[in-house]
């Protein structure tokens, strides 16, 4: 056994507690308004990314993959299924897409989790995303409920679709979240 790593944001600890309070109020307003079940997304953000899109040419050991020139950020390797004979393709998976949480304490452990592989002082914050209905997904991607996990989906590809244009898609939503940029995080490491 290896030995455990430190909390990455234990000098935040109230930082954290005002996430836990906006992110407990949404999910509250929201159900109060709609009279349904969960309909608020959570997503960790780390500049200098968007909340759907990375804009550096690797993360860690991943590469990230631009559609074409006209892109305006790119997909991390292993998010979505590519198409072996053909890459510029992304194919339907229930497993591939991006992460999102749906209550604080999966969010927390993202948080916790991606915070860890961060250089000291790097930005971390939580992105919102509201489902007002079916037609806020753009055509061809939806949810998926992780099945080890029913408080983590992904939001996958349902139909055959080119990198560029999942990655249009993807930065339609990155525009219709809401970053607490007043609650940031910063990556703490002893």
């Amino acid at each position: 056994m290896g030995k455990s790593k430190p909390y990455v944001f234990q000098n935040q600890l109230k930082t954290l507690a005002s996430i836990e309070d906006r992110i407990n109020k949404l999910i509250a307003q929201h159900r109060d308004m709609k009279g349904k079940s969960q309909d608020v997304m959570f997503r960790t953000t780390i500049e200098p990314h968007s909340p759907t899109v990375y804009h550096t040419e690797s993360l860690g050991k991943k590469r990230v993959i631009f559609g074409d020139e006209q892109s305006q950020g790119g997909l991390k390797e292993g998010d979505y299924l590519l198409s072996e004979s053909n890459p510029d393709w992304v194919l339907p998976s229930k497993t591939h897409g991006l992460s999102f949480s749906s209550t604080f304490n999966q969010t927390k452990f993202t948080l916790d989790l991606l915070g860890r592989f961060q250089k000291k002082g790097t930005k971390i914050s939580v992105a919102y995303w509201i489902l007002e209905d079916s037609t806020s997904i753009p055509k061809g991607l939806g949810f998926e409920v992780d099945p080890n996990n029913s408080e983590h989906f992904f939001l996958v590809v349902t139909e055959k679709m080119l990198v560029s244009q999942l990655i249009e898609k993807l930065n339609f939503i990155s525009q219709r979240m809401a970053i607490m940029n007043d609650l940031d995080l910063e990556a703490y490491k002893k």
